[in-house]
């Protein structure tokens, strides 16, 4: 584990329900410990050792910690603080494969919204 993958762990851990880009992962480590370049290999093989979990939103790739079971998200557009809920989507995707003969490989999906304090505000 290097001291790069260990900040980056770290900064998961202490945002546990927020999704986070390689931009906002080096702003909040810092040009001392890694640049740029460094935070997206690093995401990239955390993201392949099955530590992250990729998350597309709005053509951005977002990052947060994973957990055994396959999730997707909902986002605040306000303050973009993401809630994660559980794939609604596994039992219909063999349906799916089978009647388009198409082999599903990877889904994502992201409702958008506000989150219970934005709605407050916005109410």
């Amino acid at each position: 584990m290097t001291r790069q993958r260990k900040a980056i762990i770290e900064l998961f851990e202490e945002n546990k329900n927020q999704a986070l880009n390689a931009e906002m992962i080096h702003h909040s480590i810092g040009n001392s410990l890694m640049n740029l370049s460094t935070v997206y290999r690093t995401m990239d093989k955390l993201s392949e050792i099955g530590l992250v979990q990729r998350i597309t939103i709005n053509t951005v790739v977002h990052y947060c910690l994973s957990n055994s079971e396959h999730r997707h998200f909902m986002l605040c557009t306000n303050c973009k603080k993401l809630v994660p809920i559980h794939c609604f989507l596994k039992k219909f995707l063999p349906t799916l494969e089978v009647e388009n003969d198409f082999l599903i490989t990877s889904h994502d999906i992201t409702i958008l919204g506000l989150c219970s304090t934005c709605k407050n505000i916005v109410e």
